[in-house]
């Protein structure tokens, strides 16, 4: 027994190398992303966005109406630009062509892009859930 004692140790040093292990094998497991996993967190990511869409599209306070005029100007702005280097690219499209690289090098195409998806995006799920 006093050979096994030594080689095992005590029973605490047994206990905690058994509690490494487990922790181990823990990190192992968690260190994979499953497809299953993927889809579970989706699902969990998709209904806590249709529950901020459903908040903030019922929402008439100042708040909500400023942003709704904002997220117009910003579109309105955006649709103007395009417009502009459309009508511009029969007359000189070098001029056309700068106006649409001042889109791209300032990101407004990006800024409309999420303005328009979140605010306006809103308001057609809404509708299409109403169906």
């Amino acid at each position: 027994m006093g050979l096994l004692s030594t080689l095992f140790g005590t029973p605490k040093i047994v206990d905690t190398v058994a509690d490494t292990v487990k922790s181990g094998v823990g990190m192992l497991d968690n260190a994979f992303y499953t497809d299953q996993e993927k889809a579970a967190d989706a699902g969990k990511m998709m209904d806590l966005w249709l529950e901020i869409q459903k908040t903030t599209a019922s929402e008439n306070s100042i708040r909500s109406i400023t942003r709704r005029v904002l997220a117009w100007i910003i579109m309105g702005a955006y649709v103007l630009i395009v417009l502009a280097a459309c009508a511009l690219w029969k007359l000189d499209a070098a001029w056309a062509q700068y106006i649409l690289n001042l889109l791209t090098e300032t990101n407004l195409s990006y800024l409309a892009l999420i303005v328009g998806f979140f605010y306006f995006g809103s308001y057609a799920i809404g509708q299409y859930m109403r169906k």
